[in-house]
């Protein structure tokens, strides 16, 4: 009965302490979802003051994005291929020794003008003039021998033999005359065209070979452009088309058209050579002297044109640029203040800078429009800027 009474008791306590335990529970929660409700609509509140502060406090600071801004040109673009070039004279040559042999003399000097055929250099060939001098002897002999012999012929005295023999002989000296001549010509060193020694390197005594230069003979009368280009662009390259020379050693520069192009590639370096003259009337030419030569390959004169900056790829390769819109609705809005717009755009041709665009929907662009040229990675489309006035 004790044991019984016991339990009983116990049991009530439970009882009484779990309904205080739940009516607690239940009453935190309640508190809870009154203060949230609160808190979101002093949320809203607070929002709503804060959105009419940044449009009418002056004194707020409101963080937008700063870009700088530029307006999209419409007009000519001209693409050019830009290589290195190199100037060539038409005739130029460095004089070697044919035969080789000691410089007996040297009778130019740098500077002077020279002919066709003018001695620049003699060698000491004194066993030819002795060999020369002994087949002249021979020759004289042999023509000698040969008129006595035709004049008997002529008389029909003597045999037909003798008389061949005799034309034989002669003909033969003739010819051994006529090689050592040529022999000592050829060991002397002769201007090969008009023009100016550029230089002489020999001496009087020195010994020359053949591997050895003895002087250097230009003309500058004509001169000549090469450079060599890329076999990528050889559907762009056409003879005829204008191209921009600079000296940038000297700060010359012309335009010309070009004049050649190679119908070879150099399986060395995959190039092909290109041609074009050059004014001889500058002074400045010389030969090897170093240019760089901008070849125009593509030209429109409508084109819509932006700095090279403006123009951004997407993660899936388009190409798009920002176009700032109107100012935001609202009061006391700065005037510095744009939309960015979005336009997809593709990229026509590229150069120094510049870029000539096409934009995909026909219309998105028009000449004015102001593009973002920096900061514009940190822009979305419909975004508002804070566009710098510098």
């Amino acid at each position: 009965m004790k044991k019984t009474i016991y339990l009983i008791t116990m049991l009530a306590l439970l009882a009484s302490c779990g309904s205080d335990g739940t009516d607690k529970l239940a009453e935190k929660r309640a508190e809870r979802d009154s203060l949230k409700t609160v808190y979101d609509k002093v949320g809203k509140q607070l929002k709503k003051v804060e959105d009419w502060l940044a449009l009418n406090d002056s004194m707020a600071n409101r963080s937008l994005p700063l870009v700088s801004a530029k307006a999209l040109e419409q007009g000519a673009f001209t693409h050019y291929i830009d290589v290195h070039g190199v100037v060539k004279a038409d005739e130029s040559a460095t004089l070697y020794s044919m035969t080789g042999g000691r410089v007996a003399s040297i009778r130019v000097k740098a500077g002077d003008k020279v002919r066709k055929g003018d001695v620049i250099a003699t060698m000491d060939n004194e066993m030819v003039e002795k060999q020369i001098a002994q087949a002249q002897a021979g020759l004289d002999l042999a023509r000698t021998t040969f008129e006595k012999q035709q004049r008997l012929w002529d008389q029909h005295i003597g045999s037909e033999i003798q008389y061949l023999q005799a034309k034989t002989q002669k003909e033969q000296a003739e010819a051994g005359l006529a090689t050592l001549k040529e022999q000592q010509r050829l060991s002397n060193v002769t201007a090969p065209f008009d023009g100016m020694v550029d230089e002489v390197m020999a001496r009087v005594g020195d010994m020359a070979a053949p591997q050895m230069p003895v002087a250097r003979v230009v003309n500058l009368t004509g001169i000549q452009l090469q450079a060599d280009v890329s076999e990528a662009y050889l559907k762009r390259v056409k003879a005829g088309v204008p191209v921009k020379v600079v000296f940038p050693s000297i700060k010359e520069s012309f335009t010309a058209p070009l004049t050649h192009v190679s119908e070879y590639i150099d399986p060395s370096n995959r190039t092909f050579l290109v041609t074009l003259r050059a004014p001889t009337s500058e002074a400045y030419m010389r030969p090897n002297l170093l240019a760089d030569l901008s070849i125009q390959d593509a030209h429109t004169d409508s084109a819509m044109v932006v700095p090279s900056a403006a123009v951004l790829d997407d993660v899936s390769g388009n190409s798009y640029l920002f176009v700032l819109g109107p100012a935001p609705q609202g009061s006391n809005v700065k005037d510095n203040e744009r939309a960015a717009r979005k336009v997809f755009v593709s990229r026509v041709s590229e150069y120094q800078g510049r870029i000539h665009v096409e934009p995909r929907t026909a219309g998105e662009l028009k000449d004015g429009d102001m593009v973002v040229i920096e900061g514009a990675k940190n822009v979305s489309d419909g975004q508002e800027v804070l566009v710098s006035k510098n």
